[in-house]
């Protein structure tokens, strides 16, 4: 529970971010929810199942996470014997091997042909090798809070976005990411954004 909440929380930091800079994809993301939700109705209530039939929630999702680690430091394997690396030399056994999470979120090799400064969901409609994306780790031994920490990121998104826009606040959001702390997750101290009903915002557009 403390896994999925602690990630899930850090991650909408992360991701009001993303939606406030990038005011394009937020409005795709709205577009797609409301295939499956009424934007105009604050009770409605999202389930497991059709929060899982929204695909391009996902992938948006997936690629906040991919660009934004939120516990990169956490993804360490203890090798139980020595080996040899070519080039490096050998391992001795007992030795704490941490993957480079950055890196490998950030190759062009295995994210390309987009750069991946550059954010951009559509590119987990590609197959990637089953490596390159590790937020939670990968295998057996994998953040047990992954599932749980996904799906509700995921219904608080639908919650927020079928009513709000999330909107930028200038130069305070864009400094956001100066100030990170490090403790079980990276993460802002801070993240300014501003809410607006999504009526205001159809109403202006049709005003204006």
């Amino acid at each position: 529970m403390i896994a999925g909440y602690e990630t899930t929380s850090t991650a909408l930091g992360y991701v009001s971010y993303v939606l406030a800079t990038h005011p394009d994809e937020q409005i795709k993301l709205q577009e797609h929810i409301d295939v499956y939700f009424d934007p105009s109705s604050d009770d409605d209530m999202p389930s497991y199942d059709t929060i899982s039939q929204i695909e391009y929630l996902d992938m948006f999702v997936r690629e906040v996470l991919r660009m934004y680690p939120i516990a990169p430091l956490v993804v360490n394997r203890q090798s139980n014997e020595d080996f040899h690396i070519k080039g490096i030399g050998t391992i001795p056994a007992g030795t704490r091997i941490a993957a480079d999470m950055y890196t490998l979120h950030y190759d062009p090799d295995l994210w390309g042909p987009v750069d991946p400064q550059i954010f951009y969901p559509e590119r987990f409609e590609t197959k990637r090798h089953p490596m390159a994306w590790i937020p939670f780790g990968a295998g057996p031994r994998n953040c047990v809070g992954m599932r749980f920490a996904l799906m509700e990121l995921k219904m608080a998104l639908v919650r927020l976005l079928k009513t709000y826009s999330i909107v930028s606040c200038g130069e305070k959001t864009d400094q956001c990411f100066t100030n990170l702390k490090e403790n079980f997750v990276i993460a802002p101290r801070e993240v300014y954004v501003r809410l607006q009903r999504r009526e205001f915002i159809k109403n202006f557009h049709l005003e204006k």
